[in-house]
């Protein structure tokens, strides 16, 4: 059991985070579902089981910041620049990641392309958030 320890100790046992491209979050579906809280119909994320299987895991993933509301410090990264992404360009909810920032002081230009890293949450159908959440979101190289 010591030795194990020996000979792990001197390993970087730090895993990468696992690159994921928008094809791959566009391997999503949407069924119409009905939100009693709002009253409302809602298109419900069904997500292929390659995504599940990225649930909880961390990525790496590389976009356009599109600055939701700076004072709250709440950004998305979005698949396209702000004139063609969900929220203007007619774009889908696929191609767009809510940002849960570690660090709350950092700030983004609109359509500032960057890498993220964090951990993967899949919105399992509430009517309140994008169907991708980043937790724990920093940038990376």
């Amino acid at each position: 059991m010591a030795l194990a320890g020996f000979f792990l100790s001197g390993m970087n046992l730090e895993i990468e985070p696992r690159p994921v491209t928008w094809e791959m979050l566009g391997m999503i579906q949407f069924k119409e579902e009905y939100d009693e809280n709002s009253g409302t119909f809602y298109d419900k994320p069904v997500f292929s089981p390659m995504l599940k299987n990225l649930e909880d895991q961390e990525i790496k993933i590389t976009g356009y910041v599109i600055p939701m509301d700076v004072e709250l410090n709440y950004y998305v990264v979005s698949k396209y620049p702000f004139s063609s992404c969900f929220f203007c360009g007619g774009a889908g909810p696929e191609t767009v990641i809510d940002l849960q920032l570690v660090d709350k002081s950092l700030k983004f230009e609109n359509d500032e392309r960057v890498t993220f890293c964090g951990k993967l949450r899949l919105n399992k159908g509430t009517f309140f958030e994008l169907p991708y959440i980043l937790n724990e979101a920093q940038v990376c190289e």
